[in-house]
C-alpha cells in the first residue's frame, strides 16, 4: 500500500482545506480526460484507417473534368470585364459571344 509519510505529505498539501481538495479533484479529472481521449482517439484512427476524411486517399477519386473549374473563372473574369467597361461595348462582346 501507500506509505503513511507519502500520505501525510499528501494530506498537508491537498487534503488540509476543501479549495486545496477540490483542486485536487479537478485538476485529476482534466488530466484523465486528457489521457483517454488520446487513447480513445488513437483506437478510433487505427481502426478507421482509409474510412476517415484525413486518411482517404483522394488521388483514386480525381476526375479527368477539371477544365470546369477553369472554363467557370474564365466566365467570371468575362463578367466582370463587362460591368468594369459598362457603356456601348458591352454589346459587341455579346454579340461576339454569340458567334463562337
Amino acid at each position: 500500500m501507500v506509505s503513511t509519510g507519502t500520505l501525510r505529505s499528501w494530506y498537508n498539501i491537498f487534503g488540509s482545506s476543501n479549495s486545496a481538495y477540490l483542486s485536487w479533484i479537478v485538476i485529476g479529472v482534466l488530466v484523465c480526460e486528457g489521457i483517454t481521449g488520446m487513447a480513445t482517439d488513437g483506437l478510433w484512427n487505427t481502426v478507421n484507417h482509409g474510412r476517415t476524411f484525413a486518411t482517404v486517399d483522394w488521388s483514386k477519386f480525381k476526375t479527368d473534368d477539371d477544365d470546369d473549374d477553369d472554363d467557370d473563372e474564365e466566365e467570371d473574369e468575362e463578367e466582370e470585364e463587362e460591368e468594369e467597361g459598362g457603356g456601348g461595348e458591352g454589346g459587341d462582346e455579346e454579340e461576339e459571344e454569340d458567334e463562337d
